[in-house]
């Protein structure tokens, strides 16, 4: 599994929300996140550690930003993010923020891939040498765009990034950089609404999703996808609160190996 600082490859997760104390509250229950708070000109940003490891951000949405819905989002670190937000439209893509100074001497612009799902680049400053995503409990252990047209999202992110996708028999794909898994690709689900777009979702890892599932519910959250097994193990999908969702996954009842063993 590629480190955080690889270029190209996601390396951190933020959730803008409406309340972030009680996202705070849900995801520290939840998860077992520990969170320290940065006072930054943009406003007060929370990031959230499971075992002293760096997990992902929590920000509370400004004002222009009321009603929007509660949202996670997948950075990806390059390079030049300039060139990178030029080769976003020149493959059909779109940029809804471009690039703008973050605390921390970083750039970040938020763009939008070309069949819909939002995504961030993120630029310059401290990036720890280290590997991100994590089986353990707490941490963020995958990343997938879940698309309406499989083909397109395929031909963007390897004319963006530089991935290599390969397709398995129930057919997900899985894209690779350098030989390392990144990321996934998987088609839309028909049970999924049709108003819904094409998206990044994020996974955490727990110990046990249906523990987890519940404590979820007892929590004030909701489950869109019922705890159900795939070949690494079992997984569902849930919402906070505020609407943001995500997936939990556990790898207690795994068959096959996972590309990532930290």
């Amino acid at each position: 599994m590629v480190n955080a600082a690889t270029f190209n490859a996601p390396n951190w997760v933020d959730l803008s929300t409406p309340d972030a104390d009680a996202s705070i509250d849900f995801y520290r229950e939840l998860l077992g996140w520990e969170f320290k708070t940065q006072k930054t000109e943009m406003g007060d940003y929370h990031v959230a550690s499971v075992d002293r490891r760096d997990v992902g951000g929590v920000m509370e949405q400004s004002p222009e930003m009321a009603g929007a819905p509660a949202s996670w989002t997948v950075f990806f670190n390059v390079e030049d993010i300039d060139e990178v937000v030029d080769s976003i439209g020149e493959a059909g893509g779109r940029v809804l923020e471009p690039p703008f100074p973050i605390p921390g001497g970083a750039r970040v612009s938020v763009v939008i891939d070309s069949v819909g799902a939002m995504f961030a680049l993120i630029s310059g400053g401290p990036v720890a040498d280290a590997v991100w995503m994590s089986v353990r409990p707490g941490a963020v252990c995958w990343v997938e765009t879940m698309s309406r047209d499989v083909e397109a999202s395929r031909r963007f992110y390897e004319a963006v990034f530089g991935w290599d996708a390969s397709t398995s028999d129930d057919g997900y794909s899985t894209f690779t950089l350098d030989g390392e898994q990144v990321a996934g690709l998987l088609a839309m689900p028909p049970m999924v609404p049709d108003e819904a777009p094409s998206h990044w979702a994020v996974y955490f890892a727990v110990a046990d999703c249906e523990v987890t599932q519940r404590a979820a519910v007892d929590l004030g959250g909701s489950v869109l996808v019922e705890t159900r097994p795939v070949e690494i193990g079992r997984f569902a999908v849930l919402e906070d609160p505020a609407g943001a969702t995500f997936d939990i996954m556990d790898f207690s009842d795994a068959s096959m190996g996972h590309p990532i063993t930290v």
